[in-house]
């Protein structure tokens, strides 16, 4: 008996320690799929223009795959920690559960100072858990249907989550991530900051 709880509690143990990467997995498996779909989009809307009226159009993505894709605006990339996701418009949970938020919908990458905020946590909502280790010079990308944008990080600081005037325009196309800091803190009320100026713009 002794040695059947022994082994139920090494199983448990097993599974506890591989949760976070069984996790991880299928979350890069969801944000892998929302990508592929947001991209097929774009792909699809330029073989529409390019092709005459007579022939056959290509097959748009699956139902589910479009309800998936709702308020979707673009993909984030930071090579430098590893992170590719889907960016949805606004900063509630029904955006952050699926991707990066939105802040400001009205505003356009290129042209705004464009607010993006990320859940950052040790048991969910991993988006931008490693936020802290970007410096200037690192580069952010951006990729929408139609464009591609490559912001250059300028500087890191924290501010009080009531100091919402990091996300003002400014004299120049910007780029601003928004995480909870320090990570793991419950409530935290302090803000993470991250932000870049645009570098490079190509249809």
């Amino acid at each position: 008996m002794r040695i059947a709880w022994s082994i139920g509690f090494i199983l448990i143990g097993i599974l506890l320690l591989s949760y976070p990467q069984i996790e991880k997995r299928a979350s890069d498996a969801k944000q892998q799929q929302l990508i592929e779909a947001f991209e097929q989009l774009g792909t699809i809307s330029e073989q529409v223009e390019a092709i005459p009226t007579t022939d056959v159009a290509p097959i748009p993505p699956a139902p589910e795959q479009l309800a998936l894709l709702d308020g979707a605006r673009g993909v984030i990339r930071i090579p430098k920690i590893d992170l590719q996701m889907m960016i949805f418009e606004g900063s509630g949970e029904a955006a952050l559960s699926k991707g990066v938020g939105m802040i400001e919908k009205e505003k356009q990458f290129g042209k705004s100072n464009v607010g993006l905020a990320g859940h950052r946590a040790i048991a969910y909502g991993k988006q931008f858990n490693r936020l802290d280790e970007l410096a200037p010079s690192d580069e952010i990308e951006i990729r929408t249907k139609t464009d591609s944008y490559t912001f250059v990080i300028i500087k890191t600081f924290v501010v009080d989550r009531t100091q919402v005037e990091v996300l003002e325009d400014q004299n120049e196309p910007m780029l601003t991530l928004v995480t909870c800091t320090p990570i793991g803190k419950k409530d935290p009320i302090d803000r993470l900051i991250v932000q870049a100026k645009l570098k490079d713009h190509t249809k």
